[in-house]
């Protein structure tokens, strides 16, 4: 009897291998399909470093070519990913951690955590803006969501903020490129909150972004000295902490700059 007991628990310790052997198998064959995508989507985009007059030139050519305030610049082929997917609102790009992603805006906040940005149905999903935020970044608050994926891509490597504050000492700026204009936000607060907290709160009178500030202030485990007011317009990176976790990791920028393109 017993002899009978333990080849069922072999057998069905054997079958739980192979099952998370098959999943895994799988999740990794995703995860590929997803770099991939992504990989491919870099071809309608292009960086570049915004160059100073020439310290040759003449005044009055020094008068008319003025120093861009943005140091970087995307090059985006907005219509071809607009021809692609037309929920597309923009390119996120942050050196340090390799985040350089289109994003996108889609009709509620559930559909782009299935679905890349060639509408493929993936685990990885894609970037993407609140469903409630306008597509110009206009609104006080624009939330921008992705997947914290294990193997770094999409928003998996912004954990990395939380344990080496050095990195964004080093470069506190990422920037989001859209069709008409370049925004450069500088990094001012991370930390990681839960799913329901106020973090998600889009709001709109001076008297409740004052007081998201505050909530901001005392929930963050990282802190820059740079002042935010009520007057100024922030985004929000946000991905899940960990697998089936309710906690999420949350990385605020301050707008600074902003530029017709």
């Amino acid at each position: 009897m017993s002899n009978r007991i333990w080849q069922i628990i072999l057998a069905v310790s054997l079958i739980i291998v192979v099952v998370s052997g098959v999943n895994v198998f799988r999740l990794s064959r995703e995860y590929q399909k997803g770099i991939n995508e992504y990989e491919k989507l870099e071809q309608y985009v292009s960086l570049e470093e915004n160059q100073t007059a020439d310290k040759q030139q003449d005044q009055s050519a020094q008068e008319e070519e003025q120093e861009s305030k943005i140091p970087v610049s995307v090059d985006v082929k907005y219509d071809e990913l607009k021809s692609i997917n037309e929920d597309f609102v923009g390119w996120l790009y942050y050196e340090p951690l390799e985040i350089s992603y289109p994003i996108v805006r889609g009709n509620d906040n559930d559909y782009y955590t299935e679905y890349t940005f060639e509408n493929e149905k993936n685990s990885s999903g894609a970037i993407f803006m609140d469903f409630l935020n306008r597509k110009d970044y206009s609104d006080f608050n624009t939330i921008i969501y992705g997947h914290n994926m294990r193997n770094g891509t999409m928003f998996g490597s912004l954990k990395k903020l939380l344990n080496d504050q050095e990195i964004i000492e080093e470069n506190p700026y990422f920037y989001i490129f859209t069709e008409d204009k370049a925004y450069m936000y500088e990094i001012f607060a991370v930390y990681i909150t839960t799913a329901d907290s106020k973090t998600y709160n889009l709001i709109e009178t001076e008297q409740e972004q004052t007081e998201y500030l505050d909530f901001i202030d005392q929930e963050a485990t990282y802190r820059s000295d740079k002042e935010v007011t009520a007057t100024d317009k922030i985004a929000t990176l946000s991905t899940c902490h960990g697998l089936h976790s309710n906690n999420r990791t949350i990385v605020h920028g301050v707008l600074i700059a902003e530029e017709d393109r």
